[in-house]
């Protein structure tokens, strides 16, 4: 549908700072692949690396790991992961100053540093800008994910997260400020989120571009073609929920599954949650935790509706792309659909009332005509505002710009 726009590499090497591990976070792009499980971060991280790939010579993903090293390449992208600390007491210095130092940054592989004068530097986040400020790189973009004050501000039910919070919070908020208005560009996932940052630097207006979280449509409209899907009249209905359990949000949305939703009905719907590390919670009969799969696709593709009840977080959740992609009938309150320009009970059904949330499902799975023509209008919108090859040209003109 759309033609890749090839260009002359350039005589500059790409390098993307992460803030976590890449070994377990690649094998649903890549199946079996070295690792397990996916975050959001690396949903955005590998595609916006295989998206540039053809401007630059060398392009590389960096980030740490308390356990993994791995250097390798996937697709023509250099992964280098090193050990995060050297020692008990390296550890023990990097989570003390986590909690109280002001300069506290991420760390990074030490090769990252190769070769400056011929890197153009992009940051997942903007916790690694005091590294930023101890080296000699004066030029960056940053990658704004999600709005991470505005993740801290939510009140946390886990003990560790909330002093975390309590205690790191303003000066987390501080370092972000200072790196959005350090940086060369900013790109932010939603309208939204570039608002945000408006209200508190409102001079920065030129340098923001949104680049919305994506899907490459033709991996899911593939799929959909290759599947083979066994008739399903004799089983229980399915509702999907799909995430990394590592994240609070997603956590958070588990419980007012098992809690609230789910109850509501007997053992003819099933609840499937899909995502490594569920919680340790009770739930009722008819929820199951999956916990990590090879290919999400084949549980979405089966699911006869995807849910998404979060109440918080930032950025675009990828799992309603994913969701929307393959052509399902969504359930999601609104922010969960946050980010995505979608047009209410057409693309998707937002119900923002959690004891409501139910009933909603109900209405789907009692109305196949209803399931169908919702799925059908949210692939259209992924195909017209959500695919990764619509915002190719415009990536380019900004790293040219940053050169």
């Amino acid at each position: 549908m759309y033609r890749k726009e090839v260009i002359p590499p350039a005589d500059v090497r790409w390098v993307y700072l992460r803030g976590d591990d890449v070994l377990d976070h690649l094998s649903l792009l890549y199946p079996g692949s070295i690792c397990p499980d996916l975050t959001g971060g690396y949903l955005r991280t590998i595609p916006l690396a295989k998206l540039v790939r053809d401007d630059f010579i060398e392009v590389n993903i960096y980030t740490t790991d308390e356990n993994k090293k791995y250097h390798g390449q996937i697709d023509g992208i250099n992964i280098i992961q090193d050990k995060k600390f050297n020692g008990s007491l390296d550890k023990f210095v990097y989570y003390f100053n986590g909690l109280f130092s002001n300069n506290f940054n991420l760390k990074v592989p030490e090769c990252a540093l190769d070769n400056i004068d011929d890197t153009l530097f992009q940051l997942e986040g903007p916790y690694f800008y005091n590294f930023i400020k101890k080296t000699n790189i004066d030029r960056f973009i940053l990658d704004e994910h999600n709005i991470y004050w505005e993740l801290q501000e939510f009140p946390s039910s886990d003990p560790k997260e909330l002093v975390y919070n309590t205690i790191s919070g303003a000066r987390n908020k501080k370092i972000e400020l200072e790196a959005l208005n350090a940086a060369d560009h900013v790109l932010v996932c939603s309208k939204r989120d570039k608002q945000l940052i408006l209200a508190h630097l409102p001079h920065i207006v030129d340098k923001i571009t949104v680049i919305p979280n994506c899907v490459f449509a033709s991996e899911y409209s593939q799929y959909i073609m290759d599947a083979s899907v066994k008739n399903r009249d004799n089983e229980p209905c399915s509702v999907l929920f799909v995430g990394s359990l590592s994240y609070a949000p997603n956590i958070d949305a588990v419980r007012i599954i098992c809690s609230r939703i789910a109850p509501v009905f007997g053992d003819e719907v099933q609840f499937l949650i899909v995502g490594k590390n569920p919680p340790d919670i009770p739930r009722p009969s008819n929820v199951n935790f999956v916990g990590y799969v090879d290919d999400v696709k084949e549980y979405i593709m089966k699911s006869d509706i995807c849910i998404a009840p979060l109440r918080y977080g930032s950025g675009t959740r990828l799992k309603i792309l994913e969701y929307m992609a393959m052509g399902k009938p969504i359930v999601s309150t609104s922010k969960g659909a946050e980010g995505i320009d979608y047009t209410e009970n057409k693309d998707i059904i937002i119900e923002d009332d959690l004891d409501a949330f139910s009933e909603k499902i109900r209405i789907l799975l009692d109305d196949r005509r209803l399931r169908i023509n919702l799925g059908k209008n949210a692939m259209d919108l992924i195909q017209q505002k959500y695919d990764w090859e619509i915002y190719r040209k415009t990536l380019h003109e900004v790293y040219e710009a940053c050169r």
